[in-house]
């Protein structure tokens, strides 16, 4: 007795192949992002994507000052052209004991000057004060070394009530 064609599990793999094949094709591709964030109880440290097509900026927060120092590298020159910097303490109103944590995200700003935001944003919790705040920074990508600008206060909520 003759075997069908759709009998045969060749036909069935090469069937299945196709059809992936097909739908891998036709779906839209998904970016992958890889921004990261790791702390401990001393320092915490996150990057932070800048522009469309150029690298990320590093951010590093002392928990023990509450000072916040950023380093964005261009990918041009192969250095880090600029810097930011803010001291935290003030915008928490914590000066003992402050527990920070630390996360970044993409975000989309609008354009207020002549040099554009980045496309991300730091997010900053601090646990006695009960607060959450959301920091951005302008991101130039000429190669030239820029001064340090501080971090821009965007956003802020409360999550909890303040411990102090």
């Amino acid at each position: 007795m003759k075997e069908k064609l759709t009998e045969k599990k060749t036909f069935w793999l090469a069937a299945g192949t196709l059809l992936g094949m097909a739908i891998a094709y036709y779906c839209p591709q998904e970016p992958a992002y890889a921004d990261t964030a790791m702390g401990n109880e001393k320092f915490s440290m996150c990057t932070v994507p800048t522009l469309a097509g150029q690298s990320e900026a590093v951010f590093i927060l002392d928990n023990l000052t509450g000072r916040l120092l950023g380093a964005g590298h261009n990918s041009q020159s192969n250095t880090f052209t600029q810097t930011y910097a803010r001291n935290l303490t003030a915008d928490f109103r914590v000066t003992d004991n402050a527990q920070y944590v630390m996360v970044s995200a993409r975000a989309q700003f609008q354009s207020t000057g002549s040099v554009p935001p980045a496309n991300g944003c730091i997010y900053i919790g601090e646990l006695n004060s009960g607060i959450v705040n959301m920091y951005g920074f302008q991101y130039s990508a000429g190669s030239r070394k820029v001064p340090t600008r501080e971090l821009a206060l965007i956003a802020s909520f409360p999550w909890r009530n303040s411990v102090n």
